[in-house]
């Protein structure tokens, strides 16, 4: 799925031309530390933090100037100066995988999406990618969730599948993750139709081995 199903597509943004001051109040409205910076044309120009002006202000204060000018110095100083102007982005057909990668990878709070221009069109948060791994794992619905650990092979989540489909056993979500042992996949599975004990008994010829049994019964997270 491309990102640009997921992204906000209307953030909060700053301009250029905007000072310290005028960034700061906007930060504390939209209760963000960051923002992206777009040029009066809308092109994405950079990023600026809190972090950026508290520096910014610290820097003017070490300088051997009063308290009056320092003060004016910190109004009247627009966020082109000090913003971070290597913006790493994405465009709106990039994959969901490809987002998380890039997000992991380089630690981001947000990556801004933009199109072949540069013209900012989204933003994708944590909070974004948080609300997608609820919906991957089911996590607003009622439901029996179990996980297990399985050989990693051909043919056996089909097998699962099957034996589910063929007991009238209604999948929610089924997620995979790695498991220390490179040869078997850990498989976390939410149904509607059928308790634990069942479900054991169903799943038992194809699972190396059960984990986290009795933790999750009818869950809605």
């Amino acid at each position: 799925m491309f990102i640009s199903r997921r992204m906000t597509k209307k953030p909060v943004v700053a301009r250029s031309d905007y000072t310290c001051v005028e960034a700061l109040r906007l930060m504390k409205a939209e209760n963000v530390d960051k923002l992206p910076v777009l040029s009066s044309r809308g092109e994405l120009v950079g990023v600026i933090t809190e972090k950026d002006i508290l520096r910014a202000h610290c820097e003017t204060s070490e300088r051997k100037i009063s308290l009056l000018e320092q003060a004016f110095e910190v109004s009247t100083m627009t966020i082109d100066r000090i913003m971070s102007r290597d913006v790493v982005s994405c465009r709106p057909d990039t994959s969901i995988e490809e987002v998380s990668r890039i997000m992991v990878t380089m630690d981001l709070s947000f990556l801004p999406v933009t199109d072949e221009d540069g013209r900012l069109v989204g933003l994708v948060s944590k909070s974004d990618m948080f609300k997608i791994l609820m919906e991957l794992s089911g996590a607003r619905h009622y439901g029996t969730r179990i996980s297990f650990t399985v050989v990693d092979k051909i043919g056996t989540i089909a097998n699962i599948s099957k034996v589910l489909s063929d007991n009238n056993i209604s999948i929610i979500a089924f997620c995979t993750y790695l498991d220390p042992d490179p040869s078997k996949v850990i498989c976390s599975l939410k149904v509607e139709g059928a308790d634990e004990a069942f479900l054991v008994k169903l799943l038992s010829p194809f699972v190396a081995d059960f984990v986290d049994l009795g933790e999750r019964r009818n869950e809605k997270t």
